[in-house]
């Protein structure tokens, strides 16, 4: 990845998008400004500033931005098409300079005007700009976006030099996400086009582009090629911008061959160009590859001294850059033994690639340049399509035919644009319903579990309590206490542990209430039998808040009075619980020695449990049947 930024960097220096002119560039200024002294016609003399402000962008950026400034002031009124030109070249002369942040400004201001005109030309070069500008300060996604947009512009109607820029731009960027295969490819292609037009910057650009790529990929014979290639192509266009990238590139395959003093001499050339030059970004660029060769030179205090200064300049602030200055300076302190310093900046250094290749960003680059490539294929299908069905309506149908099928066309192209304008938006509307949901659920399940942690609290402050109580009366009293809200404890733990965070599965309950029961006993699933069946029930927590209640109280009372000590056999207890149409029953079966038949009949103030099983069961809407079959029955049947 140390690499990459060069390849994008590469990109705009040799007018990927800027504005050239074929003629020398002495004679051409020169006849500029001879109109502009002697134009009779202010409309003449403004068209002759505008051509030399876009003419001096990359070659005198001051002086086209004061052009661009006396424009404005002197020259532009109201005509919003005159103002966005002049934005281009405001935009140029920083992005020049290497103010990136304030180029990207007026590119979107371009960008968002072209869009209210629908003007896809402009909507396409605007768009190109921020995708490449984008790509130097990390925003990957950003960058995607913008760059397949002016890819699709330029599919339809783009000239054969806009499309040859557009596939070396892409290449960059597949470059970026450290798909080196993808990127070779693509600037093969290009420059393959480039050739066709024989376009000499444009073939230098891609020569030092593929040089970087074959660097990477460890064929030092075909990137030492294109790197001399691209110098033969830099004398068509001469200039220190050029000769600085040249000398770090040549550097950088110099690294890779092991070949150190050389590359430091190659490093060393480009800096002092680039400390000459008004971008600051490729400054940066040079002082990060002269910290990289020092540092393999064993001279890491130099190695410091240049990559702390790429922290220095705020026009661009490239993550990019950033990045790799974090982990050089890490490498540095490291071999100089200040283990401290090397991992602070090791931890900045991971903040920031982690920004920048999160999961999340990686998943939507890969989605969108595949649907991309989907898009451009089926555009090719139904190009071929087309033609076909054109060259047999000549043959077959008359005039007429074919202007209702062209009608027929047309009126397709709307009623999918239109669907998928709608498809967009149910997307975008799912996508926040999805996301509410997530978070709904999150919510639920911490509620649940702050719930039970609460209740399980309370029943151990419960337990804790009855240690300290001598009273056996007061004991039971607590421990039936701590029971009861183990119930409910135990209901929450089901909710947030489960799939479902609204439904209860009855049996899983049961048998977790039954356990906890035996334990608050000291007693065993091998001292009392239990038959657990709910038939795969699920209720809502609302309804089984107090039918646990009422099942840990009859469970309990079947442990503490149905089988006393001079009881002979093995105690069993059944627990089922049954669904019909209209109703749930809840059976609780002991075969102890039963309940006497004056306790059914008594007054129920006497017994908390009894109580609070009336209670509960009032509150359900129960009946509630108790009867002596071989043990103690109990029937509660709850209307839905």
């Amino acid at each position: 990845m140390k690499q990459h930024l060069v390849y994008i960097c590469f990109c705009l220096i040799f007018g990927n998008l800027g504005f050239g002119q074929d003629a020398a560039p002495d004679a051409y200024q020169d006849s500029l400004q001879l109109v502009i002294d002697s134009a009779k016609s202010i409309e003449d003399k403004k068209e002759a500033y505008f051509l030399l402000g876009e003419y001096l962008v990359q070659r005198d950026p001051d002086k086209a931005e004061l052009i661009a400034k006396d424009l404005e002031a002197n020259y532009i009124k109201n005509d919003s098409n005159e103002i966005r030109r002049n934005n281009y070249i405001f935009a140029a002369s920083h992005r020049w300079h290497g103010d990136y942040k304030t180029a990207l400004d007026y590119y979107n201001t371009i960008y968002d005007y072209s869009k209210r005109q629908n003007d896809s030309s402009d909507i396409a070069k605007s768009a190109h700009f921020i995708g490449t500008i984008s790509m130097f300060l990390g925003n990957n996604v950003a960058s995607q976006n913008m760059l397949l947009e002016a890819a699709k512009i330029y599919d339809n109607i783009g000239s054969a030099k806009q499309k040859a820029r557009i596939n070396k731009t892409l290449a960059s960027f597949y470059l970026n996400v450290d798909q080196l295969e993808k990127g070779k490819e693509q600037y093969l292609k290009a420059l393959d086009q480039f050739e066709k037009l024989k376009d000499s910057a444009g073939l230098a650009s891609v020569n030092a582009n593929l040089g970087m790529v074959y660097t990477d990929l460890g064929d030092y014979e075909k990137a030492e090629y294109h790197l001399m290639k691209q110098k033969e192509y830099n004398v068509v266009f001469p200039t220190l911008r050029e000769m600085g990238f040249h000398h770090d590139f040549l550097g950088l395959l110099r690294q890779e061959q092991n070949r150190l003093d050389e590359a430091y001499d190659e490093h060393l050339k480009a800096l002092r160009i680039r400390e000459n030059l008004s971008s600051t970004y490729n400054l940066c660029e040079s002082k990060i590859h002269m910290g990289e060769i020092l540092i393999k030179l064993n001279r890491y205090n130099e190695a410091i001294s240049h990559l702390e200064d790429v922290f220095s300049f705020e026009e661009h602030e490239s993550l990019y850059q950033e990045l790799r200055a974090y982990d050089l300076l890490s490498q540095a302190y490291e071999r100089k033994g200040n283990y401290k310093e090397a991992l602070t900046n090791f931890k900045a250094y991971k903040r920031i690639n982690d920004s920048i290749y999160s999961n999340e960003s990686i998943e939507i680059i890969a989605e969108k340049d595949a649907r991309y490539n989907q898009q451009k294929k089926d555009a090719e299908i139904a190009i071929l399509n087309k033609e076909k069905e054109l060259s047999d309506a000549k043959l077959s149908r008359s005039r007429a035919i074919m202007l209702i099928s062209l009608i027929g066309l047309i009126l397709l192209a709307v009623a999918a644009i239109v669907l998928l304008q709608f498809n967009k938006k149910i997307k975008k509307k799912n996508a926040t319903i999805t996301k509410a949901l997530k978070d709904r659920e999150l919510l639920l399940h911490e509620t649940h579990h702050r719930v039970k942690n609460n209740l399980q609290m309370v029943s151990s402050l419960l337990n804790l309590q009855s240690k300290y109580v001598e009273d056996k009366d007061v004991y039971e009293v607590l421990q039936k206490g701590r029971n009861r809200v183990q119930s409910m404890a135990l209901l929450h733990k089901n909710l947030y542990v489960g799939e479902d965070l609204t439904k209860v599965d009855i049996q899983d309950y049961f048998e977790g209430l039954v356990k906890s029961i035996l334990n608050s006993y000291n007693k065993s699933e091998d001292d009392v039998i239990f038959n657990i069946d709910a038939n795969n029930l699920k209720m809502d927590v609302e309804s089984v808040i107090p039918i646990g209640l009422i099942v840990n109280e009859l469970v309990t009372n079947s442990l503490k009075h149905g089988f006393p000590k001079d009881w002979s056999g093995k105690p069993s207890i059944d627990v089922k619980m049954e669904e019909s149409d209209s109703d749930y029953t809840l059976k609780i079966k002991d075969n102890g020695i039963g309940i006497d038949d004056d306790l059914k009949q008594a007054d129920n103030k006497t017994s908390f449990g009894q109580r609070l099983i009336k209670s509960l069961s009032q509150k359900l809407k129960a009946s509630i049947n108790i009867a002596n079959h071989n043990g103690t029955e109990v029937s509660i049947v709850m209307p839905k």
